[in-house]
């Protein structure tokens, strides 16, 4: 029987939240959600896949040999058809990934759904059949200096409630 929940509680000197997000990404290329959702207050373009060793080449070949960055991955998932929602904040520190992902959106022609609430306090991401939320917060002293409590579902129901919920909130597929 395999876990459907899983609890990670992060300290300063682990990877386990930054490997579980380069897992998740890898997992999406290889088959993207209908929709996704990012919700988070605070949010920076962080380093989510190491591909300097050419270990992800096959996703996207401008990647080489790099860090490749949360807007890069979200541009691509968008390529690739899913529908992305992002939620946070106004807040200037946001502004940087944003405009970045706005960017390749434009250059592309891409759909990019964009939700700014003032007092958005909830963080996680949100698949079709993955949901990562808790206290961590889309920044690099989320995933790589606080001590954080996060929890990995992959449960039908839960994950499928949850999606229910997010679609009524920020919309759902195509919108």
């Amino acid at each position: 029987m395999t876990a459907k929940h899983r609890a990670i509680h992060s300290r300063a000197s682990a990877k386990q939240i930054s490997d579980l997000l380069q897992l998740v990404f890898v997992a999406e290329f290889l088959c993207p959600s209908r929709c996704l959702w990012l919700v988070s207050p605070w949010i920076s373009d962080i380093p989510v896949i190491d591909n300097r060793a050419n270990g992800f080449l096959c996703f996207e070949p401008r990647w080489a040999r790099s860090q490749v960055r949360l807007s890069q991955v979200l541009g691509r998932l968008i390529e690739l058809g899913s529908t992305v929602h992002v939620a946070t904040r106004p807040v200037p520190h946001n502004d940087a990934f944003l405009d970045r992902l706005r960017r390749h959106a434009e250059a592309e022609d891409l759909p990019l759904h964009l939700h700014v609430s003032e007092e958005l306090h909830e963080k996680g991401i949100l698949g079709d059949g993955f949901y990562l939320s808790g206290s961590m917060n889309f920044t690099f002293s989320g995933i790589s200096l606080n001590e954080e409590a996060v929890q990995y579902s992959t449960d039908p129901a839960f994950v499928a409630e949850n999606r229910v919920l997010h679609s009524h909130r920020w919309g759902g597929e195509g919108r």
